[in-house]
């Protein structure tokens, strides 16, 4: 289903597993649609002061459970802003468990509301726009779970980019952004990350392969490896790569005593 302007929202809710083919109870999927409407209408508020939109259902699409909203101003004012970016401030801010979390509270609670249910009567949802997808999954629930409290650790809470090399072990290629895990080369601990669908279909039979990945790593404070990372780019490694190539590049030599008259 495509998207066609900025204020355009989409909603698909996945099922639980990969034989599901896309069936979603029809309570459930109304349900979501609820509630991303609530969060919108939240969001709506906080960046226009009172309600300044409407949401109406633009293009419905059932085999693979899609909603497609538009937000429609209500009226003629000046200055109407629109709640998406809100919307999509407010999501990343749980995921990373910064400042946005007290700011935007009223937002965060009500995309909290949509995570229930995830992995246990849903797969995952996905919530796009024109230049991003929000992940309705187990791991935004468990982040706003912990937003709703005060946790501290001996670890970094927060974002950072950076590199992780490992064994490929698990693709979903369900959904705009496909979930991976990553055995880590260093540990052998597995880290979960969803990535670009061009950089999944680029691999091929990279499964049990090993991988660099690339992107943003979201961490809590409870451990020093990262809970997920939002994969910007994945590079195959070659197999074989040893340190023999460089047998003899190196010879022991003596160091000369400093001549001081010199």
């Amino acid at each position: 289903m495509e998207l066609f302007d900025r204020s355009q929202i989409e909603l698909k809710v996945h099922g639980l597993t990969t034989e599901d083919h896309g069936r979603v109870p029809a309570r459930l999927f109304a349900t979501k649609l609820t509630q991303l409407v609530a969060a919108l209408e939240a969001a709506d508020v906080m960046a226009n002061g009172d309600a300044a939109h409407d949401y109406i259902l633009a293009s419905l699409h059932m085999s693979e459970p899609t909603a497609l909203l538009k937000e429609v101003p209500l009226d003629d004012r000046a200055v109407i802003n629109s709640a998406i970016p809100i919307f999509n401030d407010a999501a990343d801010g749980i995921k990373i468990q910064d400042g946005r979390v007290q700011k935007l509270a009223s937002v965060v609670k009500r995309i909290s509301r949509l995570t229930g249910g995830a992995e246990t009567r849903f797969g995952f949802a996905e919530v796009k726009t024109t230049d991003n997808v929000v992940r309705i999954d187990e791991f935004l629930k468990r982040r706003a779970a912990t937003a709703r409290r005060t946790v501290s650790g001996d670890w970094y809470e927060g974002a950072s980019f950076g590199s992780f090399d490992g064994l490929l072990k698990y693709v979903d290629t369900r959904g705009a952004r496909p979930q991976i895990k990553l055995r880590l080369s260093a540990g052998g601990k597995e880290i979960d990350g969803i990535c670009n669908r061009e950089d999944v279909e680029s691999l091929g039979d990279a499964l049990d392969s090993r991988v660099r990945v690339y992107g943003r790593a979201i961490y809590a404070s409870n451990s020093p490896l990262p809970l997920r990372i939002e994969v910007s780019s994945i590079e195959p490694i070659k197999k074989g790569g040893d340190i023999s190539r460089w047998r003899g590049a190196f010879k022991p030599f003596t160091i000369e005593g400093w001549d001081y008259n010199a």
